[in-house]
């Protein structure tokens, strides 16, 4: 029992990563099927039934939302990558976004061509219809942003940041604690141990302080890790992005244990 549950989490993990190298593809492919599914109504015996436009329009979301909630829970690969040519560590990218987003597109575009089309079909209520149309084109915009983006945590030579769709977080090195620099709070998120927080520059919304870092698509322990030892020593910061330093980093014993047993 323990070896199918292992096993079909293993294809679960294969599956979300494919969806993160294709997500170009992915993207394209849910809006020209979202679309195709909003004119199918038209053409369909019994396409002006609620419960056919419920099951074209609706349906296909589900299990994609279902996957995203599904992928922020169990996608924590122990890895970050190196990015040379920006001189940066990054996490890796997550496939919570980008199935949130194919969701999401298929969501929005029944909400357009039903009751925002219904609305719009009254003279008097034409304006609500534009602002409806207009603030689900911008949530939509937004979470397809978040899935072909460039967001979460990167370590470079100057500090730690974080971008996210609605703002972002930058904490010089200077600004952590030592010894003790960053432990893991969860799964989810990373504490930072801040001695000087003036330093902190913050821009846009953030809903949580700078002391909680988030770890979306990469292991919180590894993440801390990684953290405490750059904060602990300012000669390796300056090697931070090159792909001898993340081999080094990551062939230090008790990072290489604690990667196998995220493995297993």
């Amino acid at each position: 029992m323990h070896r199918r549950l292992y096993a079909g989490l293993r294809t679960g993990l294969l599956v979300l990563g494919w969806v993160v190298r294709r997500r170009a593809v992915l993207s394209t492919t849910a809006l020209l099927t979202a679309v195709a599914l909003q004119v199918l109504p038209r053409y369909a015996e019994n396409g002006h039934h609620l419960g056919f436009r419920l099951a074209v329009g609706i349906l296909p979301a589900i299990p994609f939302l279902l996957c995203s909630a599904f992928a922020a829970r169990v996608f924590h690969p122990a890895k970050l990558v190196a990015r040379p040519e920006a001189s940066a560590f990054d996490v890796p990218v997550g496939p919570s976004a980008v199935l949130a987003a194919t969701g999401q597109t298929f969501f929005v575009f029944f909400l357009l061509g039903g009751p925002v089309r219904a609305v719009a079909a009254d003279e008097g209520l034409w304006w609500l219809a534009a602002i409806l149309a207009v603030l689900l084109t911008g949530q939509l915009a937004a979470f397809w942003r978040a899935a072909l983006g460039r967001f979460g945590t990167r370590l470079t030579p100057d500090g730690i940041e974080f971008r996210d769709v609605f703002g972002s977080l930058f904490l010089p090195w200077q600004a952590l604690a030592t010894p003790r620099s960053a432990r893991p709070r969860d799964a989810q998120q990373v504490t930072l141990h801040l001695a000087h927080p003036e330093l902190v520059r913050r821009r846009g919304f953030r809903y949580s302080g700078p002391a909680l870092l988030p770890a979306a698509g990469v292991d919180a322990q590894l993440l801390a890790r990684a953290i405490h030892e750059y904060a602990n020593d300012a000669d390796l910061r300056s090697t931070i992005g090159s792909t001898a330093e993340l081999d080094r980093f990551l062939a230090i014993p008790h990072i290489t244990d604690h990667a196998d047993r995220a493995r297993t």
